[in-house]
């Protein structure tokens, strides 16, 4: 799973183990060591508890929910990706995308094996 942020902006890219853990498990998640004692994790996990894609952060942790029928039909379909914007105040909303990762033509070296190849563009350009 990888993470990319900017301004009011979350990326999250998921390789095709990583499917088949939330669906299984119902969560999957990364850790970064910032340190002995400084973790940041972030996590994507299917909920019955929301009816929309809501982001929270909890003490050094990223939780993204997705309402179990739009994971199901994320997992078991060739829909790239899950986008929606939150409300964080009445100025403010953030960008959430959560997409199934594709392999980057121009990273030879890169193990393209567990990415969703059959998915992506015949672009040679494209990632």
């Amino acid at each position: 799973m990888k993470l990319r942020c900017t301004h009011n902006s979350i990326r999250i890219r998921v390789k095709k183990s990583d499917l088949i853990q939330l669906n299984k498990e119902g969560i999957i998640q990364e850790s970064i060591g910032l340190g002995p004692d400084h973790i940041f994790i972030f996590s994507v996990k299917k909920t019955k508890d929301k009816s929309e894609i809501f982001a929270q952060l909890e003490t050094n942790h990223i939780i993204i929910e997705i309402p179990e029928h739009l994971a199901h039909q994320w997992i078991n379909s060739d829909l790239v990706g899950l986008e929606t914007e939150q409300i964080v105040s009445e100025t403010d909303k953030l960008h959430l995308l959560i997409e199934k990762d594709f392999p980057c033509k121009d990273r030879i070296d890169e193990d393209k094996n567990d990415t969703f190849w059959e998915l992506a563009d015949d672009d040679p350009k494209a990632c």
